[in-house]
Formats: C-alpha cells, structure tokens, sequence
C-alpha cells in the first residue's frame, strides 16, 4: 500500500537572525526523519561523481554520472561552470547512487560557447534567478528571462562582465557578501531551512527534510540570498507579512496531495510559487518564492 503523503516534520518559526540589512527566519522541526545524500560538492571533490558535456553538446543537457552508494541531492539553480559553457540545475535533482543520467541546466554565460576544461562547482543563483525557474523550464522564453536578468544584475550592479557571466557577478561582490557573514557560523542544529527576507520583503524561502541535508548547503544559499540583499539596501520595499507565509507554507504541507511516484513538484498557491523534489512521497527539499 502506497505510504500517504505527510511532511515528516512538525515545525516551527524561530526568531530572527540578523545579517547586515539580510534576516534569516530560522524553520526548526520536531519528529523528522533523516535522508543521507550528498551534495555535489561533496560528490565531485571525493571523485564519486562526474559531469560531462553530452556526446553531442546540448546547452540544456548534461550527463551526470553519480559512481556513490548514495543518492545526490542538486538543488535548483546551482552552479556548474567550466566546459563550454557555465550552467545553472533547472530543477531540484536527485540522482540515486550508482546511476548515470541526463540533467535539466540553463545557461548562466549568454556570451561564450568554447572549451575551459572540465566542470566544477559554483555558487548558487540569487533568489530573483531561482524564482524564474520555479516558473516553468518548459517555458519558451525561460533561457532569454534568465539572460535579461544576469545582464540587468551586471548592469545595476556596475560589474563588467565579458561573457554576460552570474559568476562573475559573485566573484566582483566577493568582498561585500563576506561582511554579511562575517562572524556567522551556523543557525541552530534542529534547522531545516529558513526565510530570507530584506528589509522585511521576502526573498524566498529553502526547506530540507533533515538538519544534516540542510547544513550541507547552508553556506552557499545563504551567500546567494546576501547577493540579493545587497541590491536592497537603499531600495525601499513593502513590509511582508513573514508570520502568514510562514503559515501558508505549513498549510500547504498539511494538505497536498502528490500523484503517485511524483519526484519533481511545481507549486503554485496564493502567496508563492516554487519547486519541490521528493522520494517515495517524502519531500526532500523545497524552495519558495513569493507572488
């Protein structure tokens, strides 16, 4: 019989964390349940993993080979660079141990098509990027939006960049994303994920089945959010209600119900929009941004 579809986790809202004008809404959970998977970072510095162009080089098509007796967990917008050309994971992937497959990737690098060598890690895209994605891969118009973008975060942020590169972007605000984290080391042991918010106007928010997965990528979603609070600082925004998307979220993992066997999950409800992966109708990572 097919297990029911339940966030394992009964969860609650901690209070703020302060980084500079970036605020961090800690979620913590009770009674969860843990899943081992690696990151790709993980995966590639102990030599468990591989990416390679495709045979026939596809700009949205990657081929994975995952050689670990462990799942690995990609999430959405993470940042592949090198080869021909620097990509982005369309979706949140989960590439199950011992197993070579195609991924979905965006190319994140408008201006080159040439050989650099093999692929590395990146960063992970800024929320404004990931919030693309969540509306649609399938969608015509996603690689040129995702273009516009990158060209208008170099152009807002005075960075010059040769090939139209969102590492570039990161590589030029090095300096200014260290002083957001300056200091911190991590958020409390039960957290899943968190809220981000800038000056009180929700960036986005990332959840994780377990702490152990969520610790895993705390660093680099946290320097990606900080990307973004750099741009608020002397923009005035609308106060969000944090409190009732914090509940809106909680109710929506009370009541959805998955198809059978759905691994990747588009979310669209009243006060956000997202993308989920989960396994065996456990969600295992989730990432929402606000309408």
């Amino acid at each position: 019989m097919e297990k029911e579809w339940k966030f394992p986790q009964i969860l609650e809202f901690e209070e703020p964390i302060f980084l500079r004008n970036l605020t961090l809404y800690p979620i913590v959970g009770k009674d969860g349940e843990s899943f081992d998977a690696l990151s790709i970072e993980e995966a590639l510095d102990k030599k468990l993993a591989d990416i390679q162009e495709l045979d026939i080089p596809d700009i949205n098509r990657l081929q994975l080979e995952n050689r670990s007796p462990s799942p690995l967990l990609m999430l959405d917008g993470e940042e592949i660079i090198g080869s021909l050309q620097n990509r982005i994971i369309a979706t949140s992937t989960i590439i199950p141990a011992r197993t070579k497959k195609s991924i979905r990737v965006i190319c994140a690098e408008e201006g080159r098509w040439n050989e650099l060598g093999g692929f590395k890690t990146g960063f992970c895209s800024y929320p404004k990027i990931r919030a693309i994605l969540s509306q649609g891969i399938h969608k015509s118009n996603i690689q040129k939006r995702i273009w516009n973008e990158i060209s208008r975060k170099l152009t807002v942020s005075k960075i010059s960049s040769a090939t139209s590169s969102m590492h570039d972007i990161y590589n030029s605000l090095e300096e200014e994303i260290a002083r957001y984290i300056e200091g911190f080391k991590s958020l409390n042991h039960k957290t899943l994920g968190f809220i981000g918010c800038s000056k009180n106007q929700i960036l986005g928010c990332d959840l994780f089945i377990s702490p152990s997965l969520y610790q895993k990528f705390e660093p680099k979603l946290i320097r990606a959010y900080a990307l973004d609070a750099i741009e608020q600082q002397n923009i005035r925004t609308k106060a969000s209600d944090i409190s009732r998307y914090f509940d809106e979220l909680c109710s929506f993992l009370e009541q959805f119900k998955p198809r059978s066997n759905m691994k990747h999950i588009r979310i669209r409800e009243k006060y956000f929009f997202g993308q989920a992966v989960a396994i065996k109708n456990r969600l295992i990572h989730l990432s929402i941004f606000p309408n």
